[in-house]
């Protein structure tokens, strides 16, 4: 373990080097998914940061990390937020598969799909839209 730092800590670094197995050896040993960065930035959040990172991701929300973590400030947000502020549209499908709620207001009041919107992503705002239809035909359907 390095100088001064915790199991959390080195699975956090273990996610930037894409190193999934490290994470799941270090969580066995009993490392935590939600430790933060001094940005506030979980895991979770980082590997939704890089599109390079989706196994990562995968990995860390299969092992269970929280999908809707929130990194507050200007800059936060849900791993939702994150993802659609950059338009990885895989990571998006990934956590709204795995229960990440796409209604969660960031500081600024926008939910993902509003900043995808304004960031201009538009295979990111189908991505949310269709995963939105099918949740509230769903809720049609069970509540009439």
């Amino acid at each position: 373990m390095g100088q001064g730092q915790s199991k959390d800590e080195l699975l956090y670094q273990q996610v930037s080097y894409g190193n999934t197995e490290g994470i799941k050896s270090l969580h066995r040993d009993g490392a935590g998914l939600e430790w933060r960065d001094k940005d506030a930035k979980t895991p979770l959040i980082v590997a939704c940061m890089n599109p390079h990172l989706y196994n990562v991701a995968k990995t860390l929300i299969e092992l269970g990390a929280n999908v809707n973590a929130y990194r507050p400030g200007r800059h936060g947000g849900t791993p939702l937020h994150h993802a659609a502020k950059r338009g990885f549209e895989s990571i998006i499908k990934l956590l709204l598969v795995h229960g990440a709620n796409p209604l969660i207001l960031n500081d600024d009041c926008l939910t993902a799909l509003e900043v995808a919107r304004a960031k201009g992503h538009g295979c990111a705002v189908r991505t949310i839209e269709s995963h939105l239809c099918l949740f509230s035909g769903w809720l049609r359907e069970l509540h009439g």
